[in-house]
């Protein structure tokens, strides 16, 4: 999980400067950096490691995008080493990001 202000600040952003795009929504699961999605892990014995713990990264304020969501892309090696622990590469497929949100069919 991450603070929900900081989403929240870039979606205001957007919606300042697209006004005329649809808006964003808030990311289905709150405000997060996702270490694991859709994998299966080699190590499950490792599985709630760093679970509660307060975790630092470093992200580009550079908004990336699909065309449908919008992403802070994120820097961090401890979650990096997290995954190496879970037995995956220390990458996952999309790299670390931060959902700030997704397009809605509301202007």
């Amino acid at each position: 999980m991450v603070e929900e202000e900081l989403s929240l600040y870039y979606r205001c952003l957007f919606r300042r400067e697209f006004f005329w795009k649809p808006k964003l929504q808030r990311p289905v699961w709150g405000s997060h950096v996702s270490i694991v999605r859709g994998e299966k892990i080699p190590n499950v014995d490792a599985w709630g490691f760093a679970a509660n713990k307060t975790i630092n990264f470093e992200y580009e304020p550079g908004v990336s995008s699909n065309g449908e969501y919008y992403w802070l892309k994120v820097y961090c090696d401890e979650l990096a080493a997290i995954r190496e622990l879970f037995g995956l590469p220390r990458e996952p497929r999309f790299g670390f990001h931060l959902t700030i949100g997704r397009t809605t069919a509301d202007v």
